[in-house]
This record gives structure tokens, C-alpha cells and sequence, in this order.
């Protein structure tokens, strides 16, 4: 990817820029999109037209001709329209925290540990993300580790060997004084600076602090549909298809589901065709279905 005359894998964009970056494309579109915010649906029901109905918080009633189920792994849509599920559950579940780093950082770094994958990813002004694939013994144990030591229990992922992260392990599941852990960890940091002083490694700057409250965590899964379409429905992103975020793939086929659905879209409207019949709901599950299976490796 080239941006600026600079070659990057990828880019880090915050789900707060990239809607404000939709929202001021919508505005300057020529489109009629009637925007409800601060709105959720309560209800979504049939009709005898068959054109379904949505209720909003607000108590606003929308008939439309076909419906796009944007609403995530947990659809609202998708239960409407009856589409079955089926995937594999990882055993494992995603520690995700905002952190403080000790000094600015451009790039994200991630280590294969044996209990699962870490990875820190940038964010603007010195912060950055956690995601941390761990067991449910293990994510509850940091999960609930003191803040005082979170910081320097990642900083030892990403430097010490794995026999010495489960050492570190046992000290908190046997309850260690936190002080002790830290300065445990912050010995074999030392160690670890002295036997490495010219590594070729690159490692990720030191973790200052962790974002008071940022801590949680969400089971790790693999979700694929029985379909993407069903009568006058029409499921985009990950109300479609669920992946391990390790390939950091979700995002961009769900991007590639909204590019396949417009296209559809835009040329049945062209044709004048009914935008929510199954013909042309058909040629949008055609084209993506077999392509997120591909993804996710089915």
C-alpha cells in the first residue's frame, strides 16, 4: 500500500475517523440518505406486502424494500430473516485494553507465544491496542491483574521466554504480593536488556500505563451463514461471517461485501428491477458466499 510515497503493509484507522470520514462523505453526496442517530431498532416484523417493516427506539416505523443487516456478529437482522449459523469456538478469548506507551510509536508489533498471540497495535499520540489471545483460565487472570503490573506483564510477553511468562503465571494464580511480581518482572527485564544489547529484534516501546477501564475481553470464534440473502434481506460484514481477528481480515470483507452489494444494487436499479428480489439478492450471495468461505479457510 503506497500513501505519501511511502510503501506500508497496512494502516491503523480508528473507528471514530473512519465514520466521521463516512459521515462527511454522505453529506457531500448528492445520495438521499436520512441519517437516525441516537435510535435502535426494537422490533423488525413482516407484512402482508412482504416488504418488512422496521421499529425504531424513537417509535419511527420504516418500510423498506430490502434491508442490508450491518449489525454485527449478534444480528438483530439476521434472526429476523431466519438464517442459520454454523463455525468452530477457538477456546480462547481476545484481552483487548487501551495503553500508554513511553514514547510515540508508528508501528504494530505482534509475538506467538504459546499460549496464543499478542499483538499492539498504534494509535495516535504514544497509545496503542492490546489484543492478546489467551485461554479463559489465563484471561481472567490478567484480566484482573493489579494495573500496577498489566503494564510490565506485557512488556514481558514481548521479551521473555515462555517458561518464564508461566513462572510469572504461577506467581499471580498463587495471589504474590503485586509489588514482588513487578519486581520479578522488571529483574528479568534487566537480564534480558544486559544479554541483548545490540538485537536486531525490534521491539514495541515499554508500556507506561494502562487506560483506566479498558480491559475486556470477547470469545474468540469462527462464524459463517447459511446464506448472506433471504427474503428481501441482505447480511453485509460481520453479521455475515465471523474470523479469528489474528488475519486482521474482517474489516476488509466486509468492505468487500458493501463493494459487491453496490454493485448489485446499483446495476438492478439501472435495469429497473425490484432491489429486494431474490434474483437479484441471488447474484450478491453468489459472489461473495463462496469467497468468505475461501477466507476462512472452509
Amino acid at each position: 500500500m503506497t500513501l505519501h510515497g511511502r510503501n506500508d503493509t497496512a494502516f491503523m484507522v480508528e473507528t471514530k475517523n473512519l465514520v466521521s470520514g463516512l459521515l462527511k462523505a454522505l453529506d457531500h453526496s448528492s445520495s438521499c440518505v436520512d441519517v437516525v442517530e441516537r435510535a435502535r431498532v426494537t422490533e423488525i416484523e413482516a407484512t402482508p406486502s412482504m416488504w418488512p417493516v422496521v421499529t425504531l427506539s424513537n417509535s419511527r416505523r420504516l418500510q423498506a424494500r430490502l434491508i442490508v443487516g450491518a449489525d454485527g456478529a449478534s444480528s438483530r437482522v439476521r434472526k429476523y430473516a431466519g438464517i442459520g449459523t454454523y463455525g468452530t469456538e477457538y477456546s480462547q478469548y481476545g484481552l483487548v485494553a487501551t495503553l500508554c506507551l513511553e514514547q510515540l510509536n508508528s508501528s504494530a508489533f505482534q509475538r506467538f507465544l504459546p499460549s496464543g498471540p499478542i499483538a499492539l497495535l498504534p494509535f495516535p499520540g504514544g497509545f496503542a491496542n492490546l489484543v492478546w489471545s489467551l485461554d479463559s483460565e489465563l484471561v481472567q487472570l490478567l484480566k484482573t491483574a493489579p494495573e500496577a503490573i498489566f503494564g510490565d506483564l506485557i512488556n514481558a510477553a514481548f521479551r521473555l521466554t515462555p517458561a518464564e511468562m508461566g513462572y510469572i503465571y504461577s506467581l499471580l494464580r498463587s495471589g504474590v504480593d503485586p509489588d514482588i511480581i513487578g519486581a520479578e518482572i522488571s529483574w528479568r527485564l534487566d537480564v534480558f536488556a544486559r544479554n541483548n544489547p545490540d538485537t536486531n529484534i525490534k521491539l514495541p516501546p515499554r508500556v507506561a500505563a494502562l487506560s483506566p477501564r479498558s480491559r475486556t475481553s470477547f470469545p474468540l470464534r469462527m462464524r459463517m451463514v447459511d446464506s448472506l440473502v433471504a427474503n428481501r434481506v441482505a447480511l453485509i460484514g460481520d453479521a455475515g461471517h465471523v474470523m479469528h481477528p489474528l488475519a486482521g481480515q474482517g474489516l476488509n470483507m466486509g468492505l468487500a461485501d458493501v463493494q459487491c452489494l453496490a454493485q448489485v444494487l446499483e446495476q438492478a436499479a439501472a435495469a429497473g428491477e425490484d432491489l429486494g428480489s431474490a434474483a437479484v439478492l441471488d447474484r450478491y450471495n453468489s459472489q461473495r458466499y463462496v469467497r468468505n468461505l475461501a477466507m476462512q479457510g472452509i
